[in-house]
């Protein structure tokens, strides 16, 4: 799997990551997929645009390969929808395989260079970590759901506390555990945050596609007009 850093200057590509035959979940459903999918990142290696001068008005949309839209076409990942639905450039900084830990550090980096208005964060799975400045997956024996759900919230309260408005979310099936301890710790802890329910399935079989896509983006723009952002 690539990291940001390595994508800077790679040729275009029909293929990233599972989506793949290869690598797929389901090769019968690979092959019945219809729409045309590249792959092309900018010169900071993200599967974007090259973002404009003038930042003071962007919305940042930082995730994982959700938000990066791997199995879709770029035109159908949910930072290219929301931008459709607003009118601001939303700049996607979706990174294959990013943990909640780099997330949180990406976010705060946002918040000290650029001052950002607002920034909508799809939050990873929970089992996932930055050990030793690389992200990395544990299977769920290895830390355990308490410790997984503690690590998440950890990172939530931080970037809550930054100087800035973020619209939280998590991707599904993000937590692997007892679903109603998970939604009764986050009801009492967390603020409005949008667990994404899952409506259809991308190339790859593993990642979301336009159906999902255009539900999230549709409460993210809810949440957007119901916010009173601070004047510039």
């Amino acid at each position: 799997m690539l990291k940001i850093q390595d994508r800077i200057g790679i040729p275009e590509t029909k293929n990233s990551g599972i989506d793949t035959l290869e690598h797929c979940h389901d090769k019968e459903h690979y092959l019945a997929y219809t729409k045309d999918i590249s792959y092309r990142y900018n010169s900071r290696g993200f599967r974007d645009d090259e973002w404009p001068e003038n930042l003071s008005d962007v919305i940042w949309c930082v995730g994982d390969s959700m938000t990066a839209g791997i199995g879709q076409p770029f035109a159908e990942s949910w930072p290219q929808l929301l931008q459709q639905k607003t009118g601001k450039r939303c700049l996607n900084l979706g990174e294959d395989g990013c943990s909640n830990d780099t997330i949180s550090l990406r976010v705060n980096d946002i918040v000290n260079t650029y001052k950002p208005k607002l920034i909508v964060i799809m939050w990873s799975y929970f089992f996932r970590r930055r050990i030793n400045g690389v992200d990395v997956r544990y299977d769920e024996c290895d830390f355990g759901n308490k410790e997984d759900l503690k690590n998440f919230l950890k990172n939530y309260r931080f970037v809550n506390n930054l100087p800035t408005t973020v619209i939280h979310s998590v991707i599904p099936e993000a937590f692997i555990g007892d679903w109603s301890e998970y939604v009764l710790k986050m009801s009492k802890d967390t603020k409005q945050i949008k667990y994404v329910e899952r409506l259809d399935w991308a190339r790859d079989h593993h990642h979301f596609d336009i159906k999902t896509s255009s539900m999230f983006v549709d409460w993210v723009h809810k949440r957007i007009t119901d916010i009173d952002f601070p004047s510039k």
